[in-house]
């Protein structure tokens, strides 16, 4: 929407990624599409800034805490906005299925892209703090 700015910062070195299209698609938008509406506020007053960033990342261990597995090369995937934050009662439970920080939400967006990511054998995390938030994704990439 007029009001909000995206900004592309793609690593242009990163290998062939194989994977779900769907999946992964369906992930990432349902990352976006909660920071656009968390956005809200700054796209009203043309403030609002949605920056999708790609790198390489070397020697990652990723895995639970059962099993973790050392990685040469990962994908590096973040989903940056300048919104409120996430709230901080709901934090450390943003992942969890019915979780929700807005009226009408319903709290399975974050869930199912966890779920993809992790299908996929990487990880996703959150980083949020009022003025920026950032969603990072790490997975394998297979060399």
């Amino acid at each position: 929407p007029q009001g909000l700015t995206v900004v592309r910062d793609y690593d242009a070195s990163i290998p062939e990624f194989q994977g779900d299209r769907e999946q992964l698609i369906q992930a990432l938008l349902n990352i976006a599409h909660n920071a656009a509406q968390a956005l809200e506020e700054r796209i009203a007053d043309g403030s609002a800034t949605l920056t999708f960033k790609t790198r390489i990342a070397r020697q990652v261990v990723l895995g639970n805490t059962s099993s973790k597995t050392r990685h040469k090369l990962a994908l590096q995937l973040h989903v940056i906005d300048n919104g409120p934050g996430v709230p901080d009662e709901i934090k450390d439970r943003i992942f969890y299925p019915l979780v929700t920080g807005r009226a009408g939400g319903s709290g399975l967006g974050l869930s199912l892209a966890q779920s993809f990511v992790q299908q996929h054998g990487g990880v996703i995390e959150c980083e949020s703090s009022p003025g920026r938030t950032d969603f990072s994704i790490v997975m394998p990439l297979a060399v």
